[in-house]
């Protein structure tokens, strides 16, 4: 053994290490030397498998990660902690156990279970998870108390009022004077009980104990939320008085801080006192960039830069960007990416833009042009160099929303260079020097559109979520009575399309059976829904913690192979729709490509989009005015693009943010007889990559066999169970398929009693559906929402469980299927993101490897669903049968459909719209 490497290991056995992690959070972390403490416990192999009976060693190894999960925090690498949190979950949940079971539990070990808990919520927080937030905070401060942590308490109870807070914001009811009633509140407890334990506020000194040191830090974060929360109210209502009590209270913040050396929290409360005394902000904000904090050394150079005029401004702001860039690029710190770069770039481009306005600037020619070309290259590179490290899929959507902006505005940019970016611009033939930058737009729309799908198609195992909680002993497998198949027979097959009309044309049509609307569950049933809604957000987080997914090149010549596409496919029209402006949607263009050119139509204004979308509701299915401003506002412009030189065979719709609500296939022509879908076979799809690059343009024609499998999971509704007219997957019925080549998950009707494969929607069912790698997939059934759980979207109900788009992403694999349709009402929905993101259960039925799909956009009729699926599945089985073709053409089967609808007779065009329920995504 080395003499000298034994000197380094009887250094480090000095150190207690209980002692040391009770002491990280004012000796360490307060002087921002996480790095010394960590490496003493990396030395002392505190973070190492240790048994979970061994409650001690349990305690330092979840000590040992709480630690490191600070210094995250500090650098605001929040992957990295979630990968920490994931790796030390299992024992905190073991530690955590114990210490609640045990009264008398060591003080130490109840910290380090306490402490864990509170720095997990502090991550949560960060990344605007509130209520999972609010939960780990509400456990830490439950364990200090129980356990009697006085000097920890004000840290974590400060944490949970603020956690309290951004949850009521985030769900509608913010009460920011009862925050500021219970932060004040807090702060008067703390200095009640200060002399009880000893501790002196007063006159504090430096040289106190730990312990006192801590109990005086969580007294500045109490000060801290209080001033912040002051701060917020000045801001809304503009009361003189709330701003002077900010202030004063980040005075005391910052005293207590000063007496700890605590650098971030006085980086906090100057930062603070400087936005609200802007006389004062240049001397603090110069204070602070030499303060030893780096994230704050970068918050005061960007105000500094911010406060200067000129080209002194674009120097340093620009240097500011440089270093930003670089350091995205081969660190990829997530944190400066989303909360600094963007607005860094938006104040350098604000002191470009005054200094390309000042008459006195004295540039020339040659200085404005490189300006502003040096303008849109670091907003591109800013962009590009941000989403390269960006390794999750909510930090995927978070950082979308800022750096999206980027490439807004530079596709902005090159439509300018080829058509003035006035009224509704024609299309044309490109002249030769319009190609190239027309290219280079629709690369850039490409780039920024629908990544993290493509990310998702692109890696070769997704992670996969833990099993689903056992539902109740005599849910999700049921055989519905019979009196239930009886109701619905009169809606099955032809009679049951002239029984829709036969009604209707005497007056006397029936309530329809809708498939539910988006709804919010309420009461006990909303808290039940959200505790799972937190556990499976949790989970997918944690599963894209271990298994992140590596980002995908855009291709640059994308437009060059969707050319080459239609050149080889003359049939077909592909139209890729794309928004642009200033850093926000303000026109609408498209793209057409057909026989190997490329037209564009530009100028389109975005906010009659934007007004058209709100408009379109989602209790029933458009009306037929409706369906014409759909065509007026998105396809009479470009219409007579994609008709030349006649009418496709196949036309491709590729949407953009509001257009993914809007139903396109719906859009009538005020001189036609007939909606879009019942015109012409068409399609859609999420990006022109997916389409063209990733494969997805072959599911236009698949093959099938007679022993192709169909799995359906059926979740009947109330009154099917009662033997009543209800959703109850009637569409099996009606899509002639073999008993045994059938999967049922849940519901079975009593024609269908030959299906052996039947099983509950459960875990085990998901696993008997993933392996038999079924061709054709259904979901028959109900939807809602929780709006405290946007990023979840809408969720499929299953019998007291529930089902997310990422459950559906994350549990089913879909590798062989041809067609997959969710009935709900809700099931199209989501798409849209304000990020240029898709979104919802579409994306996570394209991950699962998803073949075309089908979901509707309104609360469907459930006969319009029974009749328009059945004759999908049926139209696969004839041509599977040894007497058909052995291809499915999913996009002419249901053009088909709709032609027979709309050769009804005694249909209106009100009725015949509801009869048209979705477009086919490829």
């Amino acid at each position: 053994m080395s003499a000298f490497s034994d000197r380094i290991e009887d250094f480090v056995g000095e150190f207690d290490v209980d002692d040391l992690i009770l002491r990280y959070d004012v000796d360490f972390d307060v002087p921002l030397r996480n790095e010394y403490a960590l490496g003493i416990l990396r030395m002392a192999k505190a973070f190492e498998q240790v048994r979970s009976s061994d409650r001690g060693a349990l305690a330092r190894r979840v000590g040992a990660y709480w630690c490191d999960i600070v210094l995250c925090d500090m650098v605001y690498d929040h992957w990295a902690a979630l990968r920490l949190i994931e790796a030390s979950a299992s024992d905190a949940a073991a530690l955590l156990g114990a210490v609640q079971e045990d009264p008398d539990a060591a003080s130490f070990h109840a910290y380090a279970a306490a402490r864990w808990q509170d720095m997990t919520g502090k991550i949560r927080y960060r990344m605007g998870s509130y209520t999972r937030a609010r939960i780990a905070f509400d456990t830490a401060v439950e364990v200090g108390e129980q356990h009697r942590l006085w000097w920890a308490l004000p840290d974590m109870r400060s944490n949970a009022q603020r956690g309290r807070y951004e949850e009521s914001r985030l769900s509608g009811t913010p009460d920011i004077d009862g925050l500021i009633e219970r932060l004040t509140a807090e702060c008067d407890r703390i200095k009640a009980d200060a002399p009880f334990y000893g501790v002196v506020i007063g006159d504090a000194s430096p040289e106190a104990s730990a312990r006192h040191r801590e109990y005086l830090r969580g007294y500045s974060s109490v000060l801290h939320n209080l001033a912040l929360a002051f701060k917020d109210k000045y801001v809304k209502h503009g009361a003189e008085g709330d701003r002077k009590q900010s202030l004063a209270t980040t005075r005391e913040s910052i005293r207590i801080s000063y007496v700890l050396g605590d650098q971030f929290r006085i980086f906090q409360s100057l930062n603070n006192q400087a936005l609200l005394e802007p006389d004062r902000a240049p001397a603090l904000f110069r204070r602070l960039s030499t303060e030893p904090y780096i994230r704050g050394q970068l918050i005061a150079r960007q105000h500094l830069a911010r406060t200067a005029s000129g080209m002194d401004a674009v120097t340093g702001l620009g240097e500011l960007l440089d270093d930003l860039i670089a350091a995205a690029r081969e660190h990829g710190s997530t944190g400066i990416d989303v909360h600094i770069a963007p607005f860094t770039m938006d104040l350098y481009a604000k002191a470009v833009e005054n200094v390309l306005e000042d008459p006195e600037s004295g540039l020339n020619a040659r200085q404005r042009e490189d300006l502003t070309e040096g303008l849109a290259s670091k907003r591109f590179l800013m962009a590009e160099s941000v989403r390269r490290v960006v390794a999750m899929p909510q930090y995927k959507q978070s950082y979308s929303k800022t750096i999206r902006p980027m490439y807004l505005q530079r596709i902005a940019d090159r439509v300018a260079s080829i058509v003035p970016a006035s009224a509704v611009a024609a299309a044309s033939d490109l002249a030769a020097a319009e190609v190239e930058p027309a290219e280079e737009a629709f690369s850039l729309v490409e780039a920024s559109s629908a990544r993290e799908l493509l990310d998702m198609l692109s890696t070769a195992s997704l992670p996969e979520l833990p099993p689903l909680p056992p539902p109740s002993a005599d849910a999700t497998k049921r055989d519905l009575p019979e009196a239930t198949e009886q109701a619905v027979r009169p809606e099955l097959g032809p009679a049951g399309d002239r029984a829709f009309v036969a009604t209707a044309e005497v007056g006397k049509r029936r309530a329809l059976v809708r498939r539910g609307a988006v709804r919010r569950a309420v009461g006990a049933t909303a808290e039940a829904v959200k505790e799972q809604l937190t556990a499976r957000e949790t989970q997918f987080e944690e599963a894209f913690a271990r298994n992140p997914i590596e980002g995908t090149p855009a291709d640059p010549e994308i437009s060059q192979r969707v050319k080459m596409f239609t050149v080889n496919n003359p049939d077909t029209c592909v139209v890729r729709y794309f928004t642009y402006g200033a850093a926000v949607p303000t026109q609408l263009g498209a793209f057409i490509v057909r026989h190997g050119k490329m037209r564009q139509v530009t100028g389109i204004d975005y906010a009659s989009v934007e007004r058209l979308a709100k408009d379109i509701g989602t209790d029933s299915a458009p009306k037929r005015d409706q369906c014409i401003a759909i065509w007026e506002t998105l396809l009479a412009p470009i219409w007579d693009e994609i008709r030349r030189p006649d009418e496709p065979g196949h036309l491709v719709l590729i949407p953009t943010d509001d257009l993914f609500a809007i139903p396109l296939h719906l859009a009538w022509e005020p001189d036609s007889d007939l909606p879009l879908a019942a015109r012409l076979p068409m399609s859609q799809s999420v990006s022109a990559t997916a389409f063209v690059t990733r494969g997805r343009n072959f599911l236009r024609r698949q093959p099938v066999s007679m022993s192709d499998d169909l799995a359906a999971i059926v979740v009947a509704d109330a009154e099917a169970r009662e033997g009543r007219r209800g959703v109850c997957g009637a569409e099996l019925l009606e899509s002639d398929w073999p008993d045994e080549h059938m999967i049922i998950l849940g519901d079975r009707l009593t024609s269908l009693d030959g299906v052996t494969r039947h099983f509950r929607a459960d875990t085990e069912g998901f696993r008997q559906l993933v392996r038999a790698k079924p061709e054709f997939f259904v979901y028959a059934g109900h939807g809602n929402f929780n709006p405290d759980f946007t990023s979840l979207g809408p969720y499929l109900e299953l019998d007291g469980m529930v089902l997310t788009q990422y459950d559906i992403a994350l549990r089913l694999r879909l590798p062989r299927n041809k067609l997959a349709v969710l009935g709900a009402c809700l099931a199209g929905q989501g798409a849209k993101t304000d990020s240029g993101e898709v979104s919802g259960f579409l994306r996570s039925l394209m991950a699962t490897g998803a073949g075309a799909i089908g979901m509707p956009l309104w609360s469907v009729s459930d006969g319009v669903m029974i009749r328009t699926v059945g004759a999908l599945l049926a139209a696969s089985r004839r041509d599977a049968r040894p007497s058909g073709t052995g291809v499915f053409e999913p996009v002419q089967a249901l053009y088909e459909r709709y032609r027979h609808v709309a050769a009804l007779d005694g249909l209106n065009a009100d009725e015949l719209i509801e009869y048209l329920p979705f477009c086919l995504y490829l």
